[in-house]
């Protein structure tokens, strides 16, 4: 067992003692919230088909190792030049039925609490302080006290996740094809979760990096290379002027930017200031993720995943601001070939419209300001599927103000992602659009409705008609769509399995809200 395991088996043991100490009626609440919670999200995994589900090829494996990129300081972005580049991040993939079958209890089955090193006070943090996570009376249905509240974040915790720490990697002899998450802004590792377990359920490896500086509360501390005990001492001298950085429970990040050092989509009093800050993030996310690939190569290599990656074509998916970041990567990254965007901004192209001086020149990367090229947001050059919702006030919200800045199509009803869609049309490589009506910002994400469905307000307001309030599409809905639309996505374009074409264009979800359409399939 790795100092990480040892860390984390050790925390949540401590936290097992204290959970043991808990009244019997509290214990009894927990318990039954806990499987009211997992049947309203859809979470368990069929262990059976006698109910006519599908089982899933794989059972999944997870793991949680921080890389370290020693080509970047800690944060450029946040002005913090000095140290190392950690991310922390997390692999799921697939594992033998079998083996947990036989082995029941050698594997222990993750928890929400392992996300955060088994720190509960962590947890507490970043369930009421991070703005899409927001368990606070302000944010829940009326008649939800503040005991309900403490409750469920408690619940969630200890509430089991689908995979097994560090369960060995299936045997199959095949190579694994991969995939790259990339979160959104306040998002973490888990901000695309069901739908990383799902592909490694069917057979893939996927890879998250937490975007240190753009996730909230990143808790480097809890890295074991930074242990005054069995760490790595030179790299702990290393990141010397970065432990002072570091809260007293090892995490990044201030509570006025929801946990982290900078908000890249927050507004500015100056719009070419803030188009530059959002460029220079998106450039370091981009770097992120070649970290990632950097990971994926040298684990190929040594260790239990040697030569079983298949690294020739590679996916790249992400949510929100990851959903930026993955069109950012599908146009700058070569290694990346296919990409599945959830819920993007779509950015307009200003390169006309600032001053030429704040351009980037060819030689050094930009994403929004190369004073040469085509800008990836408004030409694709690699498959992609958008999957957007009708009513995602925050990403209409952010077009609205680009449509003011540029003079472009303002959002409407009937066209609510306008420079997205325009991208769509005028595409020359193959393209799914996917918007789902009656969804909003966080319909496709791991966060407060979809873990609380039952303490989160289930109504809104129509975008372009506030007079008017809606029932959204249940979050379980949602990411069935999501992750369904992503394997057969991915089958087709990662694994070129032609078959998987007829069930990525098929309209079995038209009745739930969910309208497709495609170009150059």
């Amino acid at each position: 067992m790795n100092n990480l395991a040892r860390t984390i088996d050790s925390t949540l043991f401590a936290n097992k003692r204290t959970k043991q100490r808990l009244s019997n009626n509290r214990r009894w609440l927990i318990l039954c919230l806990t499987t009211f919670l997992t049947s309203c999200t859809n979470q368990q995994q069929p262990s059976s088909d006698s109910a006519g589900i599908t089982i899933q090829p794989y059972a999944i494996g997870s793991s949680t190792r921080f890389i370290h990129d020693e080509s970047r300081p800690f944060d450029t972005v946040a002005g913090v030049n000095s140290g190392i580049r950690t991310l922390i991040t997390e692999l799921w993939y697939p594992v033998d039925r079998s083996i947990i079958a036989e082995q029941p209890y050698n594997f222990r089955k993750a928890t929400y609490g392992d996300y955060v090193f088994g720190n509960a006070s962590m947890h507490q943090r970043m369930m009421t302080d991070t703005t899409f996570f927001h368990l606070i009376p302000a944010t829940v249905r009326p008649g939800v006290t503040q005991d309900d509240i403490n409750l469920a974040i408690e619940e969630l915790f200890y509430r089991p996740r689908q995979s097994y720490i560090d369960a060995p990697l299936t045997s199959a002899p095949k190579k694994l094809p991969v995939i790259v998450m990339t979160h959104g802004d306040a998002g973490s590792r888990y901000n695309m979760e069901t739908v990383c377990e799902y592909l490694a359920a069917n057979g893939y490896v996927v890879i998250a990096p937490e975007h240190t500086g753009n996730s909230p509360y990143s808790m480097t501390g809890n890295d074991p290379a930074l242990a005054l005990e069995g760490g790595d001492q030179a790299f702990r001298q290393t990141m010397a002027d970065i432990l002072p950085l570091l809260d007293d429970q090892g995490a990044y990040g201030s509570k006025d930017n929801y946990g982290q050092s900078f908000t890249p989509l927050s507004d500015s009093s100056d719009p070419l200031q803030a188009l530059v800050d959002l460029d220079r993030s998106l450039i370091q996310r981009l770097n992120d993720l070649r970290a990632a690939l950097d990971e994926l190569e040298r684990i190929n290599v040594t260790g239990p995943f040697a030569g079983r990656l298949d690294l020739d074509r590679i996916g790249l998916i992400g949510r929100s601001f990851g959903g930026s970041t993955t069109l950012a990567g599908l146009a700058m990254e070569d290694r990346f070939t296919s990409g599945f965007a959830v819920v993007p901004p779509g950015w307009v192209d200003q390169r006309s419209l600032v001053p030429s001086e704040i351009l980037i020149p060819a030689a050094e990367e930009s994403v929004l300001l190369s004073i040469q090229g085509n800008h990836p947001f408004t030409s694709f050059r690699k498959p992609t599927f958008l999957l957007s919702g009708n009513e995602d006030s925050l990403i209409i919200g952010l077009a609205s103000q680009q449509a003011t800045l540029t003079g472009t199509t303002e959002p409407s009803e009937s066209n609510p992602h306008p420079a997205m869609r325009e991208a769509f049309e005028q595409t020359s490589v193959p393209v799914v659009w996917g918007l789902l009506e009656d969804s909003n910002h966080s319909t496709f994400g791991v966060s407060g409705g979809y873990w609380w469905p039952q303490l989160k307000p289930t109504t809104q307001k129509r975008t372009f008609n506030p007079n008017i309030e809606f029932e959204l599409v249940a979050p379980s809905k949602g990411h069935n769509m999501q992750k369904e639309k992503a394997l057969a996505f991915f089958d087709l374009t990662i694994r070129q399995d032609s078959s998987a074409l007829t069930d990525l264009l098929s309209q079995d979800y038209r009745s739930q809200g969910l309208i497709l359409e495609a170009r150059n399939f």
